[in-house]
């Protein structure tokens, strides 16, 4: 049953039968016994006890796969049935680091939203990775992150957007006064980052790394509006994207550190699973996006706004 499906992924997940039962609303002997009949109907035991954890065999890893495949293939099935009734209804689930959220995406909402008042666009704003795992596992039907991140069978990728990454530090900071200083004074001083399995973590430290800098990270989370704040009040440096910052930097919040010969770009991409079905408000929003940012995207992935309804634009025709 795909009900049973179900609480196995959560068990697996969450490692515990409590709290597989409490994203339910079930009770846990509800779950004890539906893992129980999975385990009689597939004639191996699929948990184990890992110190305080519940952990999975490798029959149970095995029975996740599956389940994971064949509950996303339950939700494709949904959504391929809810295409049935055009673009007058339905629910968007979009994955973005909240600076694409704030500063890139805004105009490609309106007009979204404009073109398809009743469809909802359902956020969720973390970093590039946990974004991406989220899209592989279904929950999510495009996300857009930072790049580099590998293409696969399973994934193609539209980079679309570039973007500086600056140095910043509180302004009574020692090199500000300094003015244009070599990248390898950095090395001296504490920096506030992104966790560590950030892409543009992981961007940034390659980038001085290849100019023999190594920086002590001090502080590590994954708040832009967070790192800034910390930054402003003393307790480090950072790396942020330009226009995160440039408002702050006017009215003497935070300064830029000017870096003698080092730059630092990052470039965001759109991420879209390849090899699941895309329903049609999926490609009515790849559509959009397409206008808006100019992303060239294969024929076959996108609709125009006027070839499946109507614009609610005043002044819109089929022939304009």
């Amino acid at each position: 049953e795909l009900r049973t499906l179900k609480y196995f992924i959560s068990l697996a997940q969450r490692g515990s039968f409590t709290a597989a039962a409490a994203d339910h609303y079930v009770t846990q002997p509800a779950i004890s016994v539906q893992l129980r009949k999975l385990r009689e109907e597939f004639g191996a035991r699929l948990v184990e006890m890992e110190g305080r954890k519940i952990g999975l065999t490798p029959a149970g890893k095995i029975v996740l796969d599956y389940a994971r495949r064949i509950t996303a293939l339950e939700t494709e099935l949904r959504r391929e049935l809810k295409d049935l009734e055009g673009l007058k209804k339905g629910n968007l689930a979009l994955g973005t680091i909240d600076t694409a959220s704030i500063y890139v995406l805004p105009e490609v909402f309106s007009a979204f939203h404009d073109r398809y008042p009743g469809i909802e666009v359902n956020l969720e704003i973390s970093s590039t990775m946990p974004l991406l795992s989220n899209l592989a596992r279904g929950k999510l039907d495009l996300v857009v992150g930072t790049l580099p991140v590998e293409e696969s069978e399973n994934l193609q990728i539209f980079p679309f957007y570039r973007e500086e990454l600056v140095p910043i530090a509180p302004p009574a900071h020692p090199l500000v006064r300094e003015g244009k200083i070599s990248v390898g004074k950095l090395a001296g001083y504490p920096f506030i980052s992104f966790q560590k399995e950030s892409v543009t973590r992981r961007l940034i430290e390659d980038a001085l790394r290849a100019k023999g800098v190594e920086i002590k990270i001090s502080m590590a989370i994954d708040s832009q509006e967070a790192i800034r704040n910390l930054v402003a009040s003393g307790l480090g440096l950072s790396f942020l994207p330009y226009w995160t910052v440039k408002e702050y930097v006017s009215n003497g919040t935070l300064a830029l550190l000017s870096l003698r010969g080092f730059k630092i770009e990052r470039r965001l991409g759109l991420m879209v699973p390849a090899r699941r079905y895309l329903s049609t408000t999926v490609k009515a929003f790849l559509g959009v996006m397409r206008e808006g940012l100019g992303i060239d995207f294969p024929d076959d992935l996108y609709i125009n706004a006027g070839s499946h309804g109507r614009s609610t634009k005043e002044g819109d025709t089929d022939e304009k």
